[in-house]
């Protein structure tokens, strides 16, 4: 009968050997070196004194617990000491100091607070996917989801709480168009005092109550590219923000930035006039689902002429656009379309069409009613459609993903920037998989396209049964440009993989291109 032996053993050990080759956290440290956040983190940290915890490892350590859902950091701790995968991760080694778990606590409550250390890394891994295609901004599914906040039943009380009322602001742009029109007016900002809920822990949050969302919590505004699912923004609001007025300073940060935006698909929430005027301001291309109205003008039996930007009324007679209304209890502008008083006068059906206080027939619409037919033309079409399908797998998705598998069920920390944090260090990690993905699909068409090259100049006679000439060489020649036309941010496993694939000579035959890789699949 065999029995273990329990003799003490000394050995030598590569703890990468002992890490698969398809563990993902193996798959992500071959793609991206972490290096770069030296430098973001460096003004964080005094050049005096004894030295403190590599913030590369903490940064890592916590990625780790939003990859694997550990959602408390002392039990973070226990099982980067545990597992073999994490601590190689880590770059910690067998006999490594594990930082405690109050060491994530202080750094981010003195040091990451007000840095935005997080989201300077979230942003910076979007600009490498940009600039090596991964990001390309095709499609960009947008939308909001309701994130509670874990608090005390005991801690929420009716608090009272200063409401501002004024004119909605949703762009900037927006607001100097609007300036511009006759019959605009500005209402100074007034301040009143109502009873909200509010939890003494965590002020921050807001209180909604709107279908099966009921309670405390924050909204999180997510875009996410539909090439590979990789989320290109995030912002966090409260609860009880309004979408619609928050997407355009989403999007337009965004713009600024580096992602290139061609067009947005949004929801039924997002189906405002000023939303649709200032995606064509911000050079977007929006498709946003239809709300269905009961009072509209066209049901009504009158037809918006684009061309001249007026009404045509059942009589035929034109209702061109006159001024500017500003609503000052709603905050709303809308433009006034209306006829001329003559002839409405002579119409044969003023009777049944007007009041008999009116004198002429008016149409009150949205004040970016041009636009906002446009963009309902433009979600009516088969491609509409399309991107509609489109947004609610990648954007619905994401935040089913993010909630399963990346610690936002619900946000455990209180304030609106550590909810913030949370929300940012989610999407970094679902960044990450998914990237580690794309590039492993990827390589894998890289490779398969060289073999099949390769095969075809060995038995040019089985070019047309066997191999499909769908997989060309064109992918590997475009991927090298803009791989070396751009900073290194691959790590050396992909560069090796990447010399192994190619040659340095663009101009060179796809044989000699391709025949180096011969022996990588051997």
């Amino acid at each position: 009968m065999g029995r273990q032996n329990s003799q003490m053993e000394i050995a030598i050990v590569d703890l990468g050997e002992m890490v698969p080759k398809t563990h993902l956290l193996k798959r992500i440290d071959g793609l991206i070196d972490f290096s770069f956040i030296y430098e973001k983190a460096e003004s964080l940290y005094s050049t005096q004194g004894r030295p403190s915890v590599d913030p590369v490892l903490l940064i890592k350590m916590l990625l780790i617990g939003y990859l694997y859902g550990i959602k408390s950091e002392r039990r973070l701790e226990e099982e980067v000491a545990l597992n073999l995968a994490y601590r190689w991760f880590c770059g910690l080694g067998l006999s490594g100091k594990i930082p405690d778990h109050s060491t994530f606590s202080q750094n981010r409550r003195r040091r990451f607070r007000d840095s935005g250390l997080f989201e300077e890394i979230f942003v910076t891994i979007v600009e490498r996917c940009v600039e090596h295609g991964f990001i390309d901004g095709e499609l960009i599914a947008c939308d909001g989801t309701y994130i509670p906040c874990i608090v005390s039943k005991s801690s929420i009380s009716q608090t009272p709480v200063t409401i501002r009322k004024g004119m909605q602001s949703y762009l900037d742009a927006l607001d100097r168009e609007l300036e511009k029109e006759p019959g605009f007016q500005t209402f100074p900002i007034s301040e009143s005092t109502a009873l909200r809920q509010k939890s003494m822990t965590d002020p921050d949050a807001g209180c909604i109550c709107h279908g099966d969302k009921v309670g405390l919590g924050y909204l999180m505004e997510t875009s996410v590219d539909s090439k590979h699912g990789l989320i290109t923004g995030v912002d966090v609001f409260p609860a009880n923000q309004k979408e619609s007025l928050i997407v355009l300073r989403h999007l337009e940060k965004q713009v600024q930035g580096s992602v290139p935006i061609k067009r947005v698909a949004l929801d039924k929430g997002y189906d405002v006039g000023a939303v649709h005027r200032g995606l064509e301001l911000l050079g977007i291309e929006g498709y946003i689902a239809s709300v269905e109205f009961s009072n509209t003008a066209d049901k009504k039996g009158m037809t918006y002429l684009p061309e001249e930007d007026c009404f045509l009324c059942p009589q035929s007679q034109k209702l061109p656009y006159h001024h500017m209304i500003c609503q000052k209890s709603t905050g709303k502008y809308l433009r006034c379309y209306q006829a001329e008083m003559e002839k409405c006068d002579a119409c044969p059906m003023r009777p049944t069409c007007l009041p008999k206080l009116d004198r002429r027939r008016k149409v009150i619409a949205s004040g970016f009613y041009p636009a906002f037919h446009r963009g309902r033309e433009r979600y009516a079409t088969a491609e509409g459609k399309n991107y509609m399908k489109l947004r609610g797998i990648w954007a619905e998705g994401c935040f089913a993903m993010l909630k399963r598998e990346h610690k936002l069920s619900a946000i455990q920390k209180h304030g609106i920037f550590k909810a913030k944090e949370e929300c940012l260090l989610a999407a970094i990690a679902a960044n990450l998989k998914r990237m580690a993905m794309a590039i492993h699909a990827f390589l894998a068409q890289l490779i398969l396209a060289a073999r099949i090259q390769i095969v075809r100049l060995a038995n040019p006679e089985r070019n047309r049964v066997v191999y499909p000439n769908r997989l060309t060489v064109s992918p590997v020649v475009s991927f090298l440009s803009k791989y070396r036309s751009t900073a290194c941010f691959f790590s050396s496993s992909v560069n090796r993989l990447i010399g192994l694939l190619l040659s340095k000579d663009l101009s060179a035959p796809p044989d000699r291109i391709l025949l180096p890789c011969r022996n990588y699949w051997r």
